[in-house]
C-alpha cells in the first residue's frame, strides 16, 4: 500500500474512533471537536513511528494534511449516527467552503438545506468570512427564492417582507429572553419593566398591557403593542432601497441577492470558535470543500 494512503485510512480511522467516542459518551460539540484536533495531530508522530522508513520523502506539511476533510467528515458521520441511534442526538449542519461568501446550510450527509426549511432555530444559511479554513466572521440567516411583488423570510421568529422599495419587519420579542430583551434595548435603548407590567420604553414612551404606540424611528414607522407577560408585539415599516439603516440593523445586517435568491440575515452574530458556530442548542461546523 502506497505509505500516504496508510496515513490516510489511519486518520480517517481514528477520527470515526472520535466520533463514536463522543457520540457514546453525548460529549458536547466543542469537546468533541476539541478530542478530534488532538488526534488528528496525534496521527502523525504515530505515522511516522509506524512507517517512518516509507514515509521519510513525504515532506512533514503533506502529512499533517492528508485526509483532513474526510477525517472531519468521518468524524461527524459517525457522531450523528450514535447520537440519533441512542436518542441523545444534537443538531450539527456544516457547510463545505475555504472562500468568504453567503451559503446554504447543509446536512452532515451533503444534503442542502432548502429555502422551505429553518432547521438551525429558524435559520437555513450563513454569510461568512473565513481565513485558512477558520471562521473570521459570521451571520446566520435565512434565504428565499426571489418573488415578482413580495418575498418573505423569516428570521428566527422575525418575519420580513421585502419589496422594490419598502421593508417590513414583523415579531413578538418575550423581555424575559436576554436576546430578545437586548434587541429591543438597541432599538429603543432604553427598556424597564416593571411588577405592574408597565412597560417603559426609551424613558419617555409608557404602555399598559393592551396598549399600541405609534412612533418613527429615523425613516422607519414602528407600531408597538405591549401584551401581558412582558412581551412586545412589533410591526416596522420603512423605505428599502438597497442600503440598512438604524432601525433596520437592530434586526438585519445584511440583505445578498444571489441568482434566483434573496438571503437575509441577522444582525446578531452567533459564538464561534475555530470552525464552529453555536446556534442555540445546534451547530454549524465549516469543512474544506470537496
Amino acid at each position: 500500500m502506497n505509505p500516504k494512503h496508510k496515513v490516510y485510512y489511519f486518520r480517517v480511522s481514528v477520527s470515526a474512533l472520535v466520533g463514536l467516542v463522543s457520540g457514546l459518551t453525548n460529549a458536547p460539540p466543542l469537546e468533541g471537536l476539541s478530542l478530534f484536533l488532538l488526534a488528528y495531530f496525534l496521527v502523525t508522530p504515530l505515522s511516522l513511528k509506524l512507517w517512518g522508513n516509507e514515509l521519510k520523502d513525504v515532506g512533514l506539511i503533506k502529512l499533517y494534511r492528508e485526509a483532513l476533510g474526510s477525517s472531519l467528515l468521518a468524524l461527524l458521520l459517525v457522531w450523528t449516527l450514535v447520537m440519533n441511534m441512542i436518542g441523545a442526538g444534537v443538531a450539527v449542519y456544516v457547510v463545505r467552503t475555504s472562500q468568504n461568501g453567503v451559503y446554504p446550510l447543509q446536512t452532515v450527509d451533503g444534503r442542502t438545506i432548502g429555502p422551505n426549511e429553518r432547521p438551525l432555530a429558524g435559520y437555513n444559511a450563513v454569510s461568512l468570512k473565513v481565513s485558512d479554513g477558520k471562521i473570521k466572521d459570521i451571520h446566520v440567516g435565512t434565504y428565499a427564492r426571489r418573488s415578482e411583488g413580495l418575498t418573505r423570510l423569516y428570521l428566527g421568529d422575525t418575519k420580513v417582507t421585502l419589496s422594490n422599495n419598502s421593508l417590513n419587519i414583523e415579531g413578538e420579542y418575550n423581555l424575559s429572553f436576554e436576546a430578545d430583551l437586548r434587541r429591543m434595548s438597541y432599538l429603543f435603548k432604553n427598556v424597564t419593566l416593571f411588577r405592574n407590567g408597565t412597560l417603559i420604553l426609551n424613558n419617555t414612551i409608557r404602555l399598559e398591557p393592551g396598549e399600541t404606540e405609534n412612533m418613527k424611528i429615523g425613516d422607519a414607522f414602528i407600531t408597538v403593542t405591549h401584551d401581558p407577560k412582558g412581551t412586545i408585539h412589533l410591526e416596522l415599516d420603512s423605505p428599502y432601497n438597497g442600503t440598512l439603516t438604524f432601525p433596520i440593523t437592530v434586526f438585519i445586517s445584511s440583505i445578498v441577492e444571489e441568482g434566483d435568491y434573496i438571503y437575509v440575515f441577522d444582525a446578531f452574530k452567533p459564538v464561534w470558535k475555530t470552525r464552529t458556530a453555536r446556534v442555540d442548542d445546534s451547530y454549524v461546523i465549516v469543512l474544506p470543500p470537496g
